[in-house]
């Protein structure tokens, strides 16, 4: 599933049928190329109705080795930084502080684990870490950022509580681990 995909089928529901004229033309050869103001704005609000989703309902979790010195490591240089999670040192997870942008830890070397956000430049951006999903979600959520940012409140609130209950579903999803199998 790529950016564009959802696009494409939130343009169809929302009756936008220029935009839509303007996608099913757009290719990755002329993407550079695009004037359509409209177009450039729907895919701002994807992009924002994404970090929406991966910060509220499905966080995208990301692993990064780190060296610090001087007993600090700046959070700029962990890709597409979100939150973190923990930092171990081997399996033992460590002690830090965040002061000003940077991760005060003591020297040494670690594996942050954290939350992450998409990195989405492109409309022909493949969604691999939502492959799971029905696109419906995100097809409904770019449907209520777009209405919210227009000014249609009704047809917002429509949308948005599509958005919501399926991305709520979503969060709720519960992953069993089958019992490790013991042999008598």
């Amino acid at each position: 599933m790529q950016v564009i995909d959802i696009m494409k089928q939130a343009t169809e529901l929302l009756s936008l049928t220029d935009e839509n004229e303007v996608l099913n033309k757009l290719t990755k050869e002329n993407e550079s190329e695009l004037d359509s103001q409209d177009v450039k704005r729907l895919f701002t609000i994807f992009k924002l109705m994404l970090n929406d989703f991966c910060t509220n309902y499905t966080p995208l979790c990301s692993t990064q080795n780190i060296k610090v010195v001087d007993n600090n490591f700046p959070i700029k240089d962990i890709v597409n930084f979100y939150k973190i999670k923990n930092i171990k040192d081997g399996n033992r997870i460590v002690n830090y502080k965040i002061v000003n942008k940077n991760i005060v830890i003591n020297n040494g070397e670690y594996v942050v684990n954290y939350y992450s956000l998409p990195n989405i430049n492109s409309f022909f951006d493949e969604l691999d870490f939502l492959s799971s999903l029905s696109p419906e979600v995100l097809v409904f959520g770019l449907c209520a950022f777009y209405c919210l940012s227009v000014g249609l409140f009704d047809e917002f609130k429509i949308y948005n509580e599509k958005y919501k209950s399926r991305a709520e579903a979503i969060k709720n999803l519960k992953i069993f681990e089958m019992p490790q199998r013991k042999w008598q």
